[in-house]
């Protein structure tokens, strides 16, 4: 069921002008004269349907040879009544609102005062599905009285901008920043209706398919293959904060685009011209990249509900300065010998499915040769790291090493030494 709605705002505004217009209607339009000039008295009723009965009230109105409303005429042959003082005639199909025009031999009238119906606009189709800048038609009866169509109460298009206008059909183009959403439409006429369609209009998206190469180099170019490519009006890249708006080349089915040179791993945005963004699945891989984790403790922050107790340190996990992977790294500062980090879940994880921790660590001032501590559920021996000042060192570790049977609940990196040491990556595989 369509729903529809008088706009009151509008209803209102038009009843107080056709009250001023019934009121002058029923007076002259001109002084009346004698003679053998064309007068018009008053025409009416207002409010009529298509295809009512007017009338047209006047003096020498047998000289009439045709009367023109807005979109449609009436010609002599088909007058009802025609004598000096009366026509009547059938309201034309695509009348509209507006000035009427009477035509004689040598005399040409125009009412002061505007005609307007009571119009029963009735809509029976709208395209469903659209791609943003390809045309919707609506179809209907009177559909010719819809004076604008709302996608959404700041995205208007009236009629003056209408594709095509008919008595049966309408077809508007759909604006590039038009959402998936319900379509108002709008009528005209002495009872202005607001009709809602039951179903949305879906407005198509771009979509990603895959990335190609894999792994691609920052600095070099990506294809991405998709559908609706060309929709695309920009790319976000993980770790970069502006959009890219220059492509290499776009189609529908292909987007090739320079990888920024700060861009990290992770998913990749289309920005669609409506500004809705629409997230690959995958993520995009660059040359250099670590691989991936099974199960992380830390990337780009504390993951998978595990929390971070250390002691005698202080911990940026936001930190940008040096990074390894991603946009993000841990920051530890050791204010005494044998401060640590430590990664605590009380649930745990099973480590059945996994075979070695792994972790990234680049080395602050005065700590290259430096070790870190690592064991996981206080068991011994543990693990040492050894640090390199101003390089960034992959380590992976055995559970077996770490002597892993049970449920992993706690993983503590404890440092030799006091000084800042950075932390990426750190997880199982």
């Amino acid at each position: 069921m369509k729903k529809i709605i008088f706009n009151t705002r509008l209803l209102l505004l038009i009843s107080l002008v056709m009250s001023i217009g019934l009121e002058t209607s029923c007076k002259p339009d001109d002084s009346l004269s004698s003679g053998s000039k064309v007068e018009l008295i008053s025409f009416g009723p207002a409010g009529s349907q298509i295809g009512d009965t007017i009338s047209f009230i006047g003096k020498n109105l047998d000289k009439i040879l045709k009367i023109t409303f807005v979109g449609d005429s009436v010609l002599k042959t088909s007058f009802i009544t025609q004598t000096a003082q009366l026509i009547k005639i059938k309201v034309p199909d695509y009348t509209r609102r507006g000035f009427v025009t009477l035509y004689a031999d040598k005399d040409t009238i125009v009412s002061k005062t505007m005609f307007d119906l009571l119009v029963p606009v009735i809509i029976s189709s709208v395209t469903d599905s659209v791609r943003p800048g390809d045309n919707i038609t609506i179809t209907g009866q009177y559909v010719n009285w819809i004076s604008e169509v709302w996608f959404s109460k700041d995205l208007i298009v009236r009629d003056s901008n209408f594709v095509s206008k008919s008595l049966t059909q309408i077809v508007v183009r759909v604006p590039e920043t038009a959402q998936t959403g319900p379509l108002v439409f709008n009528t005209l006429g002495t009872k202005p209706l607001s009709i809602t369609p039951d179903k949305d209009l879906k407005v198509i998206l771009p979509a990603i398919t895959g990335f190609n190469p894999i792994p691609v180099d920052r600095g070099g170019n990506l294809t991405i293959t998709g559908t609706n490519l060309d929709l695309t009006m920009g790319i976000l890249f993980h770790g970069v904060a502006d959009t890219v708006k220059t492509f290499v080349s776009q189609t529908p089915t292909q987007l090739v685009v320079t990888v920024p040179l700060t861009a990290a791993k992770g998913q990749v945005t289309l920005v669609a011209f409506s500004n809705l963004p629409v997230v690959s699945t995958a993520n995009l891989k660059l040359v250099g990249d670590l691989e991936d984790l099974a199960y992380a403790f830390y990337e780009d922050a504390i993951m998978n509900g595990w929390s971070e107790n250390g002691f005698n340190r202080t911990a940026d996990y936001a930190n940008s300065e040096f990074v390894r992977d991603g946009v993000n790294s841990l920051k530890a500062t050791f204010t005494k010998i044998n401060g640590y980090l430590d990664f605590y879940n009380v649930t745990g994880i099973s480590p059945t499915s996994y075979t070695e921790l792994a972790f990234s660590v680049y080395g602050g001032p005065g700590t290259d040769g430096k070790n870190i501590l690592v064991k996981v559920n206080s068991k011994a021996p543990g693990y040492n790291a050894t640090i390199q000042e101003g390089k960034w060192v992959e380590f992976k570790i055995p559970l077996a090493t770490l002597g892993v049977t049970a449920t992993i609940k706690d993983v503590r990196l404890t440092s030799a030494s006091m000084g800042v040491v950075y932390f990426d990556h750190v997880g199982l595989r």
